[in-house]
């Protein structure tokens, strides 16, 4: 069998149970890749998806990756007869086997090991769905001239708006003062008939502009009134650049949808817990758990945040000031890496310098990987044109003959 499929198919949820048909059924997987982008119009990467049944009850599975549809040309297919993984039942993303044998290996020891995860300490939700961001959530010039001080709450919406380990009251109140929508809208469900005058007008302005009339908005019993208020612990970055943001919430500030809601579980030390996110291991898983798509954007989802696997240590927290205050001061990501993994993995954990290192290059691999989507995207007229180059060789390929012989 032999499918071009996007490439998101080896990662997302909603095609688990496809990838478990797949690698129950077929004795050999081949998975194809490209640097760049084939099909540069639609902005959507894809992968040769190739599977074979011979009878055995072997189940292997190969990751190979080629520079574009030109280069595709000159790979030999007879190195598809031959792929060296085994099929790893337990994995849920087949973005695991873009690493090497080596390097699975290595994270297969951490799981037998019992390494916990994240989801040991804590549970994760997704943020409060408003309904529209853009009406429930104001800068602080809104809730003076509504005069909607009630019913206004401390928030945080962006990464922009974070930048540390611990998001404290100051750093809300310098959002304010930044003139960013840093306020949350929580209204009751007589604020329509008892507020003062600016919170009728405000609300009368929603209708006005069709907010109540929103798929979220339309099915409350008051359009305004945002359900599952909760308070979180900490904070994780839904979707994330370089690398996701965990941070822990001392402002006590709501976020929206664009970041996930963290409980820490009664005993867990919080600054602990939060710091020993910071280091290579848990950024490799959160790359081999999450998705990519559009510009290189990686997406955890709240189920993959508690799959990460973390070196927790109640002792960490003696850390956490100084990781903070590197973040805070925009040292580079190695930076504060060569730091947090000499503490968290080869002090605290016993990792032998070989293995720190290479948890370190499993995040360089994958995030590159997924940062190139983003190069790719802005490269110059004189790439794209070489790529619908590609684009139209890729018509003539002969490819599947080639693999009958």
């Amino acid at each position: 069998m032999g499918f071009v499929i996007p490439s998101e198919l080896l990662q997302v949820t909603y095609a688990q149970q496809l990838r478990k048909y797949l690698a129950t059924s077929f004795n050999k997987i081949n998975i194809i890749s490209f640097e760049n982008l084939v099909f540069e119009e639609i902005q959507q990467e894809v992968v040769l998806l190739l599977c074979e049944r011979t009878g055995t009850g072997e189940h292997l599975i190969e990751h190979i990756e080629v520079k574009d549809a030109e280069t595709l040309q000159q790979l030999d297919p007879h190195r598809l007869k031959l792929p060296t993984k085994q099929i790893d039942f337990h994995a849920d993303k087949w973005t695991y086997y873009f690493l090497d044998k080596e390097e699975l290996d290595f994270l297969n020891k951490v799981r037998i090991d019992g390494m916990p995860k994240i989801g040991t300490y804590a549970d994760v939700e997704v943020g409060i769905t408003t309904g529209s961001n853009g009406y429930f959530t104001v800068p602080q010039s809104v809730v003076d001239m509504y005069q909607l001080h009630e019913y206004a709450r401390p928030m945080v919406g962006r990464s922009v708006q974070v930048n540390s380990l611990c998001f404290t009251k100051a750093d809300w109140q310098q959002n304010l003062a930044n003139g960013v929508k840093a306020n949350l809208l929580v209204f009751t469900p007589d604020a329509k008939e008892n507020g003062n005058e600016g919170t009728k007008a405000y609300i009368e302005n929603g209708e006005q502009r069709g907010i109540n009339k929103g798929y979220k908005t339309s099915i409350r019993d008051d359009w305004y009134v945002i359900p599952s208020i909760k308070l979180s612990d900490a904070l994780f970055l839904r979707r994330n650049n370089l690398y996701p943001k965990f941070v822990l919430n001392d402002a006590q500030a709501y976020t929206t949808d664009t970041m996930h809601r963290v409980f820490i579980k009664e005993g867990v030390n919080r600054k602990a817990f939060v710091v020993s996110y910071y280091n290579s291991l848990s950024f490799a898983f959160a790359e081999i758990l999450g998705r990519n798509f559009g510009g290189g954007v990686l997406e955890l989802m709240p189920s993959e945040v508690e799959g990460v696997y973390l070196p927790y240590r109640e002792d960490n927290a003696k850390l956490f000031e100084q990781v903070d205050q590197m973040v805070r001061e925009k040292k580079t990501a190695d930076e504060i890496l060569d730091f947090t993994d000499r503490e968290l993995l080869r002090k605290g954990m016993g990792f032998s310098e070989t293995e720190t290192k290479m948890a370190r290059s499993i995040w360089y691999k994958l995030m590159g990987r997924r940062l190139n989507r983003e190069t790719m995207e802005k490269a110059n007229p004189e790439e794209k044109r070489k790529s619908k180059k590609a684009n139209a060789r890729v018509k003539q390929l002969n490819f599947f003959d080639a693999l009958q012989q």
